[in-house]
């Protein structure tokens, strides 16, 4: 664990890289408990007994932070409960000072969710819509009791998790969220905090943050992630307020919600989203991108329009006819997962006929597939991680078409599955940067009804990790799932916090760091492009392609961890004039070409080579069935037991 810790820097060095649970403990009341400020990158689970991190003592610990302008830092505040347990707790922050306009502090309660079962295929187990088997985590690092959830500590969480908070001898611990206005001048600002127990301070402390002139650029990798309104409705009640209120979460994260656009009273309904006026201040909204429109808008998630017909055509017409001008990518979702289908060609031909209308022309045909983008009539292919590699992203380019990232599948990229590393989500903010990748897709963000084929089911995500199941035999984890609802209607009604809303996770948090951290090497690769791309290159050395099925996540070995990357990139941004949009996409650009010297792809093998791979393969499988034959032949003794292969 480097000296940096997600852009913590330790006042008590001595202290910033384990938790000293030998130190002596200090009393709050009859509760003994130990208290570790800890990293974003760490995830600790109920169960664990030591935490990386600082441990606070009762007076004068001081945490210090290092962001840009524009920038979100955050930090765990983590308990350690001793042989009784912690009731109560509370852990406040003063207001900021240093400043006319200063940072602001967002306090959470992390609610974990018991894993005794990982991500898996009925037939191949160690295998999962998530991994390779070689990518799987470890089953000590992932389960266990798993923080996701993030409570606003403003909100009654009794109905989710009564107390105790922290049982006897296992711990329970706080996401803080420090954000830096755009506006704020450069300097230092200052915030007393303090941590009560069970009615008693057990620990006071402050925690400065130190802004640097630079400002992050907003949403340097482009993000989104679906919704269903009527999932929204029926499991939360008040659509209209939880839908802004999501919108404007994820707005925060950096990251563009994608609605189910259907009608012109869809995109009616979200006026104020696509316009920007969402995000203003005068919609009640703090945070980074103030009054920017979304990047991109999906007509017909998932091939919901059908084929083209006079009717649907028409709607699509009206649709873009009522989307403002400064809005991003527009693109008709003609199908999903069927590269087979017809139906992206027929849209495509549809589209571009004179009586299709005069708004039609700014709308591109999507569609996922894994099939190179030249095989595809799609303008805009998104391609499911395991298949994308860096010459689509260009091959693409060439011939007028975009290429983007669908999920993620590890060791290529990272995953959002529950039960692995969720580093894996803020190195996929590296990968996008790396490669040039304009858009990253993920497929859902509230799944929580287990509803496609094979599924099984509504879940209450704050009690069933297991939430994703389909006819092929997959089981996943928090697939699809990177936010919890404030408030449950029906079956699952007793578990509901009563917030009108929709709660951020851990994994959304990971998924923000990837997004600013693109935007660090942006402005790094501005100002000094060869030494941004060796440090990048150092810290992720296989992505994508480059990246064997048969390895681990290449990050997941590093010796030189984000946290430590990063304070490595903010000491080479020297210049503090906003970078355009244009000035990100040259420079991740730049990146991307030097990173095809740095780290060439592994070529795809020929066809002599897959030729002879067949042949071989089907040789083996003939010479097993005579020797299976001939051991039946012979009563072989050992005929009839089962196989280890596999399991």
């Amino acid at each position: 664990m480097s000296a940096v810790l997600s852009g913590i820097v330790w006042a008590a060095r001595g202290l910033a890289f384990a938790a000293l649970l030998a130190s002596p403990a200090r009393a709050a009341g009859d509760t003994t408990v130990r208290i570790v400020v800890a990293s974003d990158e760490v995830r600790p689970r109920r169960g664990d007994t030591s935490v990386p991190g600082m441990v606070l003592p009762a007076e004068g610990g001081e945490v210090q932070l290092a962001a840009l302008r524009g920038e979100t830092v955050a930090f765990q505040v983590v308990l350690l409960a001793g042989q009784r347990p912690i009731g109560t707790a509370a852990v406040s922050f003063s207001e900021m000072v240093g400043g006319t306009v200063r940072p602001s502090v967002r306090v959470f309660r992390q609610h974990t969710l018991h894993i005794d079962r990982r991500s898996h295929n009925d037939r191949r187990p160690n295998e999962s819509l998530g991994w390779r088997p070689a990518a799987r985590s470890p089953d000590s690092e992932v389960m266990g009791e798993i923080p996701d959830a993030l409570i606003p500590v403003e909100v009654d969480a009794r109905a989710l998790a009564p107390p105790p908070m922290v049982p006897a001898g296992q711990l329970g611990a706080f996401w803080v969220d420090v954000d830096v206005p755009e506006q704020a001048a450069p300097g230092r600002y200052r915030s007393e905090a303090e941590v009560v127990i069970d009615g008693g301070r057990v620990a006071r402390f402050a925690v400065t943050v130190a802004v640097h002139a630079a400002q992050l650029p907003y949403r340097a990798a482009s993000v989104f992630v679906f919704y269903e309104t009527p999932r929204l409705e029926a499991r939360i009640g008040d659509g209209a307020v939880v839908e802004r209120q999501l919108w404007q979460l994820l707005h925060q994260h950096h990251i563009d919600a994608l609605a189910p656009l259907a009608g012109a009273e869809d995109v009616q309904r979200l006026a104020t989203v696509f316009d920007g006026w969402l995000f203003s201040a005068a919609a009640g909204y703090r945070g980074p991108g103030a009054n920017l429109p979304p990047a991109v808008v999906a007509l017909g998630a998932y091939g919901s329009l059908g084929d083209p017909t006079p009717e649907s055509i028409a709607r699509v017409e009206e649709m873009a006819g009522k989307l403002p001008a400064g809005i991003g990518d527009i693109f008709l979702y003609a199908v999903d997962e069927q590269c087979s289908s017809p139906r992206a060609a027929a849209w495509k031909h549809a589209l571009s006929a004179p009586a299709a209308g005069p708004h039609v022309g700014r709308v591109r045909i999507g569609q996922t597939c894994g099939e190179p983008p030249d095989r595809q009539a799609a303008d805009v292919v998104l391609m499911p991680a395991s298949d994308l590699a860096r010459r689509h992203v260009t091959a693409a380019r060439a011939i007028g078409r975009r290429a983007w990232i669908y999920n993620g599948v590890l060791p290529h990229t990272g995953t959002m599955l529950l039960d692995a590393d969720p580093r894996g989500l803020t190195a996929n903010g590296w990968i996008a940067a790396l490669a040039d990748i304009e858009r990253w897709f993920y497929w859902e963000a509230t799944f929580w009804d287990d509803d496609n084929q094979g599924g099984r089911g509504p879940v209450d995500p704050f009690s069933t990790a297991e939430n994703f199941h389909n006819r092929d035999g997959d089981t996943a984890l928090g697939d699809g799932l990177l936010l919890y609802p404030g408030r449950q209607r029906g079956a699952f009604a007793g578990k509901s916090a009563g917030y009108p809303g929709v709660f951020p996770s851990v994994r959304l948090k990971a998924i923000r760091r990837g997004i600013q951290d693109a935007g660090y090497l942006a402005l790094a690769a501005r100002e000094h492009p060869a030494e941004t791309s060796r440090l990048a290159a150092k810290l992720l050395p296989a992505i994508l392609d480059e990246a064997g099925a048969d390895q681990a996540a290449s990050w997941s070995g590093s010796t030189h961890d984000f946290s430590q990357a990063r304070a490595d990139l903010r000491a080479l941004i020297a210049r503090s004039d906003p970078a355009s949009a244009e000035d990100v996409r040259r420079a991740l650009s730049d990146l991307a070409t030097r990173r095809l010297t740095i780290a060439p792809a592994r070529k795809p093998p020929s066809r002599l080579a897959r030729g002879l791979f067949l042949a071989a393969a089907s040789l083996v499988l003939a010479v097993g069935a005579v020797v299976l034959w001939w051991s039946r032949r012979r009563g072989n003794p050992a005929r009839g037991r089962s196989s280890d292969i596999g399991r």
